[in-house]
């Protein structure tokens, strides 16, 4: 079972959160001469933290689900949070009164981070029977789709925001009224760019946990193993 969070609400789908992160990569400056020198993309990757001290009626109260048959016990759950974050230094020019006032993006950062990749599976279950090694697989295969999704879409928001030319550089600055109204306009163009990404992000990995977590899915594992 997956629980999903990539926007810090928690989602009532089958256990996954969501949030994220990357080691520090500054883009190369022979690829984007006018972007690289202020544009800075970080994030981590979490390889899953595993726990074997939680009673399957802990771990379901830990997914705040209904339960896709009453009948069956969800003896494993996978929690993956993310997040993006996103901080911007404004700069700008008055070039004297009644001049318009120019405004340029001096430095961009964005963190696409997983902040969470946990696993659990029933202290019901001694390490290495079969029950164990059923759920810890199916719980693997929940990180396994998190981590592909991660990966592929870390690539694309980075992609994005080195190919983007509507962030305003000292060089192709935009007229403002105000420094406010400059940092205003400038954040709203990197969420354009960083938030519809990242949302397709989320419902492709609660999308594809799904498919995996029906009742007829947990019916085939559950006919590897006797005495549940």
């Amino acid at each position: 079972m997956d629980r999903n969070d990539s926007s810090g609400q928690k989602r009532p789908r089958r256990s996954v959160s969501f949030h994220i992160c990357f080691l520090a990569l500054l883009f190369s400056g022979s690829v984007l001469p006018a972007q690289a020198a202020f544009l800075n993309f970080t994030g981590t990757f979490l390889k899953p933290t595993y726990y074997h001290n939680y009673s399957t009626e802990q771990i379901e109260s830990m997914s705040h689900i209904y339960r896709a048959s009453r009948a069956m016990h969800e003896p494993g759950l996978t929690a993956f949070e993310n997040e993006v974050q996103h901080n911007v230094e404004v700069a700008g020019m008055n070039y004297g009164p009644g001049k318009p006032l120019v405004v340029w993006a001096d430095s961009v950062h964005v963190d696409f981070s997983i902040t969470k990749m946990n696993v659990y599976v029933s202290s019901q279950f001694p390490e290495g029977s079969c029950q164990y090694r059923v759920v810890l697989a199916h719980e693997n295969t929940h990180v396994a789709i998190n981590d592909r999704a991660f990966v592929k879409y870390q690539s694309l928001m980075k992609r994005a925001l080195q190919r983007d030319r509507s962030i305003p550089t000292k060089a192709h600055p935009i007229r403002v009224g105000s420094m406010e109204e400059g940092k205003s306009v400038i954040e709203k163009r990197i969420e354009g760019i960083i938030v519809p990404i990242f949302n397709r992000f989320k419902e492709e990995v609660l999308r594809n946990n799904a498919k995996i977590d029906t009742s007829a899915s947990y019916r085939r594992t559950q006919a590897q193993c006797s005495h549940w």
